[in-house]
């Protein structure tokens, strides 16, 4: 690698990639989520009963949109969002280390001085685009609510304050980190992961078709900003203002988040408007600061152990010396014996086998 490398290819563009790594993270991590939501609902479902309320009314509470006149459903929808962003974190650093860090960003960690920069200019733009859409609303003559928080309200906003950051970013780690790096590392065309993640987000909301319309825009422009910003950081805080926003003023009785009446005038365009004013701002924004967008190429990972060769062989003077002999030791003096047969006769004198 010779050129420094955008966010949808850090998996591709790197020394020690391999093919299987992502999908089989993407295999665990899925197995993982089904095993803590089964935990999930069963939890879920001791804390009903040994509250006494029913069951199946509280199974027909969790419906497919969110539901903020119930603390307890919505509490437990948003739980089962949360769950993704530990489950692609884990599969990810157990599978491949190395990489897990370049899920946040290019410089391998969360830029939070960016990030927060970030959340105020998100929530900035979200407030105004939707304090506009309320006040256009209420020229043109449609009536407004507006419910005084109660006690079950401020439980509401409670769990919107507390929860929904950690749900809005789970959200984006799966599809503007894991899933766009995933398709990103088989084709160089980054309108490829682009769109293909944007519609799998649009997939996972439903809403009506204008809706999903809208959903789906929103995904194309927060990858797009998750590329060019070299990070999820940006697209984290307009998610998370986004959704804040959006369940706090559905809390109050000033608008509708479950996408039920959503149309082309009065969802999809401003919208898509508040979303492109704000990745205009953080355009700015990034090249003021001098936000680093890419990542430069990475070293080879060092082995697991290192061999050592023996040095070379250098000839000394004592190369060609003579090797001296081993002295030699002489020989014991053994002394004269006469050999006699066992059958010789014997003489005169000597005893032989009868004088023994």
């Amino acid at each position: 690698m010779t050129t420094s490398t955008p966010y949808h290819r850090l998996a591709r563009e790197s020394p020690d990639f391999a093919h299987w790594r992502l999908p089989v993270a993407a295999v665990a991590g899925t197995g993982l989520y089904l095993a803590l939501t089964i935990v999930l609902v069963v939890v879920a479902a001791l804390v009903v009963v040994g509250s006494g309320a029913s069951f199946d009314a509280w199974l027909d509470s969790i419906g497919a949109t969110v539901d903020t006149d119930e603390p307890g459903a919505l509490l437990f929808q948003l739980l089962s969002i949360v769950l993704l962003l530990p489950c692609v974190l884990v599969s990810v650093a157990v599978i491949w280390r190395r990489h897990v860090g370049y899920l946040h960003s290019v410089v391998d960690h969360v830029r939070w001085r960016w990030l927060g920069w970030c959340a105020v200019l998100a929530f900035v733009v979200v407030g105004t685009a939707l304090g506009l859409s309320i006040v256009l609303a209420a020229a043109s003559g449609e009536s407004l609510g507006f419910d005084a928080p109660g006690g079950r309200a401020l439980l509401v906003l409670l769990i919107v304050l507390l929860v929904v950051p950690f749900q809005a970013a789970a959200e984006e780690y799966v599809f503007r980190g894991a899933l766009m790096q995933l398709i990103g590392s088989w084709t160089r065309f980054a309108a490829v992961p682009v769109i293909a993640t944007s519609l799998l987000f649009a997939a996972g909301h439903l809403y009506n078709v204008w809706g999903l319309v809208s959903v789906f825009l929103f995904g194309v422009i927060a990858a797009l900003i998750t590329i060019r910003t070299g990070g999820l950081e940006a697209a984290v805080a307009l998610h998370v203002a986004n959704n804040m926003v959006l369940l706090t003023l559905d809390v109050l009785g000033l608008i509708d988040s479950s996408g039920e009446g959503a149309g082309m005038w009065n969802e999809v365009v401003p919208s898509t408007v508040m979303c492109l004013v704000f990745w205009g701002l953080v355009e700015l924004s990034a090249r003021r600061r001098g936000l680093q967008r890419r990542r430069p190429p990475l070293p080879a990972p060092a082995p697991a152990y290192v061999v050592v060769p023996p040095p070379p062989y250098v000839p000394g003077p004592s190369d060609h010396a003579p090797i001296p002999a081993a002295p030699v030791q002489p020989a014991a003096p053994v002394p004269p014996q006469s050999l006699v047969p066992p059958n010789a006769p014997s003489y005169p004198g000597d005893p032989g086998v009868w004088g023994r």
